[in-house]
């Protein structure tokens, strides 16, 4: 009994502490609801610019992504016009040797031919060009470079072609001095030397540029052939052999022109 009285006792006690509470706070809280009321007013409007930035960042990520892609796209456009320029600008170089022989050398140009191979036995001295009959190349066509004579095909097939050089010692062309009267016949001297051979009345002297002349008539007139290097008499001094550089450095050529035969 007395436990619950005890219990009475103590709940009638902490509901009275309860009422007087309640009765003492009763006058603070329109204070503390104009208290906290400043500090949770701003709430919606942060939410509401947490909810555009986080809209702006979106938009911004996706504009970055798209700048991305463009970015891509505009440096494989630019990529591809730098190629199509690079091949154009080989394109001009190409025609402008070939104009510059047509202007120099003959009008008869048929084609400009890489070359794609080369005999290295030392036994001959011959390219072979890229291009063959289906491109109209035939033999008999003199083959030449701005700086001068190359030489002569002499095989065809359908995609490629042989080219005898005037440096293979099976080759032979009609030469003559530039500034001086007078004709003679040069044959190649592999590695890398023409010996052209003339009457002891033609003035040839070291220094002179030989050009293609009328003797042998596969070459048009007038083509650089080389430079004579020296002079000597032979057979008793009833001829005279020059010894030439040929103005065309067989091992650089990349490319060659083909003109019609005479």
């Amino acid at each position: 009994m007395r436990e619950v009285a005890l219990r009475r006792g103590i709940f009638l006690l902490l509901l009275a502490l309860g009422l007087a509470m309640a009765a003492l706070t009763r006058p603070l809280a329109p204070r503390l609801a104009l208290t906290l009321s400043p500090l949770t007013a701003p709430l919606p409007a942060l939410g509401h610019r947490l909810g555009q930035n986080l809209r702006a960042a979106s938009a911004i990520l996706l504009n970055r992504q798209d700048l991305y892609g463009e970015n891509r796209s505009l440096k494989a456009q630019l990529a591809q016009l730098e190629s199509e320029n690079r091949r154009l600008r080989l394109e001009v170089e190409r025609l402008s040797r070939a104009l510059k022989v047509r202007a120099s050398q003959a009008p008869g140009v048929v084609a400009v031919a890489p070359v794609v191979g080369e005999d290295l036995s030392g036994l001959y001295r011959r390219l072979v060009l890229g291009l063959g009959e289906r491109d109209g190349l035939r033999p008999g066509m003199p083959v030449t470079a701005p700086e001068g004579l190359v030489g002569l095909i002499v095989g065809v097939t359908e995609n490629r072609a042989l080219v005898r050089t005037l440096l293979d010692p099976e080759s032979q062309v009609g030469v003559r001095p530039e500034k001086a009267p007078g004709r003679g016949i040069a044959r190649g001297v592999p590695p890398n030397l023409l010996a052209a051979e003339f009457p002891p009345t033609v003035r040839v002297v070291p220094g002179d540029l030989l050009l293609t002349g009328a003797p042998l008539g596969l070459f048009p007139d007038g083509i650089p052939v080389g430079r004579v290097e020296r002079v000597e008499r032979i057979q008793g001094g009833l001829k005279q052999r020059a010894w030439v550089k040929p103005l065309v450095e067989l091992s650089l050529l990349e490319e060659v022109i083909v003109l019609r035969p005479l």
